[in-house]
């Protein structure tokens, strides 16, 4: 059961971040070569939405069950949750902006370190979740 709440939560969580991230570096791309929040609205909510749905089993599921299993300090469990977060918010920044020539990156001024601080918190937050179910399970 606290995998399931932790599913909702990074859906929740990741799909924000995502937003904020499009919010903060996405609206500064004024040509309409790119579709983003602007130009679909809800559909790009929706992609976020199901996007975050299916990266959960292949990056958080398997980081969560090898942490509750082998790592027992809430300090270190926060920190790789967070520099875990960071690295989907780095990958989410290249889907999203880089296409490989970093046309919009430049040519915008979009900075990475957006995407990072976002994901981090993201992630972060899912450590204090994950610790508070796992606490409240014993």
């Amino acid at each position: 059961m606290k995998y399931i709440w932790l599913w909702a939560v990074y859906i929740f969580l990741f799909t924000a971040a995502a937003i904020g991230l499009e919010i903060l570096e996405g609206n500064k791309i004024t040509t309409t070569e790119y579709y983003g929040l602007r130009n679909m609205g809800s559909i790009f909510v929706m992609f976020c939405l199901l996007s975050s749905i299916a990266l959960y089993v292949v990056t958080f599921l398997p980081l969560t069950l090898l942490l509750t299993r082998f790592v027992k300090l809430l300090p270190a469990r926060i920190i790789l949750y967070s520099i875990a977060g960071g690295i989907v918010g780095i990958w989410v920044f290249d889907q999203f902006y880089d296409l490989g020539d970093e046309y919009y990156v430049k040519g915008y001024g979009l900075n990475v370190n957006s995407a990072l601080i976002l994901f981090g918190l993201a992630g972060f937050v899912y450590a204090v979740t994950d610790t508070y179910l796992g606490s409240k399970k014993k």
